[in-house]
């Protein structure tokens, strides 16, 4: 007797992907799965594109550079570049003990992560954006497995908090066109600019920027203070508006390559809705220009065709500077050769941003001030919130939750991206990496 043919039909699917929305209620939360729409307070702001706002020299000392830098860590590890006082709200965990020296560092949740010393694991720095394009598959709705899509998104990147110190970037950012750009953004009543940090940012074929917005910055609170999905949750929540402080992000291209038609990597938003985001072609020496930590953006994938290599988010990867005849670049996971990368096949970008302010008096007392909105001031404004919700019964509640629970609670009640465009807006494909047996079936629906 013949072996019975698998059957694939509609029926089938069906039931896998409903079995994979069950699987996920559990995983990332009912709250989650439901989906949201974006809050109006972070709609219908303005954004702009500025051809050739770099100049041909700019662009040519931005490559020279990023060869002086010569290593770019992956954007996980930002907090390498700055020290945060409290780097998690009290979830943190000792990580798990093998006997095997040589075993990557687990975590015992996992939302979990190493931290920046490798001493603890907490929630990552941005989980608000790392949670969502997981179960999402990001603007357009990849159905990938999670390790595939991690490495999608670990691009590589410099954070600098001194621009000052680097002639190019000085001149760049202080030239008339420049400063009219970035003035065009900020309230019209607000047009006194503090540039407070500028990045380098580099992406391998394969790679995208998740829907997000920029690290805000509220008087008294910032990314120095708290985490940042913390301060995220502040944005969408609207509860700390009287303190939230305007800014300006300007992205600007220093790629060669021109053919953005194939190679895409371009700059999405979304101005209107959780719907249609609009795009800025991701042109050598152009320049996006927008309030990142007000509006919801990402970029398409870079070179759509090609998959990055698959990275370990827990361990120490960088794309560094090849010193030999060949050139180029090499990607390393603890120290390890990759994969190398000509020059003309990286997508490169330098990011500056500016806090808006009214006057210099305001941006001066801004820079003196020594106010700062304590966590115990943050979760009671919160707490308040989610007591009228219903989410919480009586005061002291939130303090007294597991605080990883309380995290969750926090992004599952007022972290609100849109999910992609795909028909079924769910990543089950990423489910495998809690349910290893649903391979077997979802593999057949997965890149």
């Amino acid at each position: 007797m013949s072996k019975p043919t698998e059957s694939h039909g509609p029926g089938r699917v069906i039931g896998i992907i409903v079995t994979a929305l069950a699987v996920a209620g559990g995983y990332f939360g009912l709250e989650f799965i439901r989906g949201k729409k974006i809050p109006d307070h972070l709609l219908h702001h303005p954004a702009m594109s500025v051809p050739d706002l770099l100049t041909v020299s700019d662009a040519e000392q931005l490559r020279a550079l990023a060869r002086e830098m010569a290593v770019f860590p992956t954007n996980v590890q930002d907090v390498k570049f700055y020290k945060a006082l409290r780097e998690d709200i009290g979830e943190a965990v000792p990580p798990i003990v093998t006997d095997d020296p040589d075993a990557p560092l687990a975590c015992p949740h996992r939302f979990l992560v190493p931290n920046v010393n490798r001493t603890a694991c907490v929630l990552p720095g941005r989980i608000d954006i790392g949670r969502h394009y997981i179960l999402t598959g990001g603007l357009h709705g990849h159905r990938e497995t999670h390790d595939r899509l991690v490495s999608r998104v670990l691009s590589f990147g410099r954070y600098i908090f001194n621009p000052a110190d680097y002639p190019v970037i000085k001149d760049l950012f202080s030239r008339d066109n420049f400063q009219a750009a970035a003035r065009a953004v900020c309230p019209a009543d607000q047009q006194t600019l503090d540039p407070f940090q500028f990045n380098l940012i580099v992406q391998v074929p394969g790679q995208t920027v998740p829907l997000h917005i920029d690290a805000p910055y509220f008087w008294g609170a910032s990314r120095f203070e708290f985490p940042q999905w913390l301060l995220a949750a502040m944005v969408f929540s609207n509860l700390f508006k009287d303190r939230f402080i305007n800014q300006v992000q300007v992205v600007a291209y220093f790629h060669e390559w021109n053919d953005v038609d194939v190679r895409s990597g371009n700059f999405a938003y979304f101005p209107e809705g959780s719907k249609n985001p609009k795009q800025l072609l991701a042109r050598p020496r152009a320049g996006s220009i927008i309030d990142g930590s007000k509006t919801v953006h990402a970029a398409d994938v870079y070179l759509p065709e090609s998959k990055p290599p698959v990275l370990d988010q827990a361990k120490r990867n960088a794309l560094e500077l090849v010193d030999d005849e060949v050139g180029g670049w090499k990607l390393t996971s603890e120290n390890q050769t990759v994969r190398r990368y000509k020059d003309d096949e990286l997508r490169w970008t330098v990011v500056y941003r500016a806090r808006c302010f009214a006057s210099e008096a305001e941006r001066t007392r801004y820079h003196e001030s020594t106010e700062r909105i304590s966590f115990e001031d943050i979760v009671g404004v919160f707490e308040q919130d989610l007591i009228k919700r219903g989410s919480l019964s009586k005061a002291g509640d939130a303090l007294a939750m597991d605080r990883l629970q309380f995290a969750l609670l926090l992004l599952d009640t007022y972290v609100a991206y849109p999910f992609g465009d795909a028909v079924v807006p769910l990543n089950y494909c990423a489910l495998t990496k809690v349910w290893p047996k649903a391979y077997i079936f979802l593999k057949y629906f997965c890149n």
